[in-house]
């Protein structure tokens, strides 16, 4: 009796021990809890964390963030995490709601340094590159764009503050915290390049937009002309007929074989104008959301996939 009660504390102690030898390792997995809005800010974060903090996105595969509104429950998830990283206010609008609720987590503004307001007012000024501007004044007013991530060198902003962020929350880990952003910023540099040298190669390249208008700080950076059936990025209605009629006759006149959209319109204004054109429907895509589909996806991965469309659509 005696030797059966010995193997019988020997094995709940042996338990037990593996019990929270399984917890510790847990524990250690787990490491930082980071959740991100967006897919950018989500790929960032995932590529600078590594294997040192679980990071999720909380926007669901497909969602135009305009469209969100959030939960109870997603509220609730997300103040149990450690970090929640998002890009601005003035695109998720919704942060308001997210901070009122939250007592744990640690906001972090991904456009910090940046100043947005600047760069909108500079890309008002400057006539935005549109090519109605040598023939009269064009109606298009754009609304603020946060949309940042598309001019690389902003999205090396982004990432710098990610790394700050997460050395900050977890400072045993800073030095690979600080490597993954520098691997991942160099990267992003290369893709700047690539895409410098493929509109030096085209100087007088124009692209044409037939989906919501969230492109210009890409524009912008590479100071590109373009024309669009879309004032803005947002879903107050759809371009008037007008509109459409007058970037059909610019493609005609200029030869335009590509229309373009972005992933989360409809498609039928770039398709009603390609009917017209003969133009070719492509994504270009802004990365403010991905599909279930390209959820194994990087930023550089849909970028790189954004510079070989535009290349094959000037005839690289």
């Amino acid at each position: 009796m005696k030797r059966i009660i010995a193997i019988l504390l020997s094995a709940i102690l042996l338990f037990a021990l593996c019990g929270c030898g399984r917890r510790e390792q847990t524990a250690e997995k787990t490491g930082l809890q980071v959740v991100c809005s967006l897919f950018p800010v989500y790929s960032f974060a995932r590529s600078i964390a590594g294997e040192y903090a679980q990071v999720s996105l909380l926007l669901p595969p497909g969602m135009d963030s305009h469209d969100y509104e959030p939960s109870a429950g997603d509220m609730a998830a997300s103040d149990k995490a450690d970090l929640f990283i998002y890009t601005d206010d003035q695109l998720e609008t919704w942060i308001s709601v997210l901070r009122g609720g939250f007592s744990h987590v640690k906001l972090v503004r991904c456009a910090e340094g940046i100043d947005l307001e600047a760069l909108n007012e500079e890309w008002e000024k400057t006539g935005e590159n549109h090519t109605e501007a040598e023939g009269h004044h064009s109606s298009h007013e754009h609304k603020y764009d946060a949309h940042i991530w598309l001019d690389p060198t902003l999205a090396i902003k982004m990432c710098e503050n990610i790394r700050d962020a997460l050395s900050e929350a977890d400072k045993a880990h800073s030095e690979q915290y600080a490597v993954s952003c520098k691997s991942l910023c160099d990267e992003i540099r290369q893709l700047d390049t690539d895409f410098q040298a493929l509109f030096s190669a085209h100087p007088d390249a124009v692209l044409y937009f037939g989906g919501k208008f969230a492109y210009s700080h890409f524009l912008r950076h590479y100071g590109v002309k373009y024309d669009s059936a879309y004032d803005d990025c947002s879903d107050e209605g759809e371009p008037g007929l007008g509109a459409v009629v007058r970037i059909i006759n610019a493609m005609k006149a200029g030869g335009g074989k590509v229309i373009f959209t972005d992933e989360l319109s409809s498609g039928q204004i770039a398709s009603e104008i390609a009917r017209e054109t003969g133009a070719e429907v492509r994504l270009f895509h802004t990365c403010h959301s991905v599909s279930a589909e390209e959820s194994g996806k990087t930023y550089l991965d849909i970028m790189r996939q954004n510079l070989q469309v535009i290349g094959e659509a000037l005839g690289k």
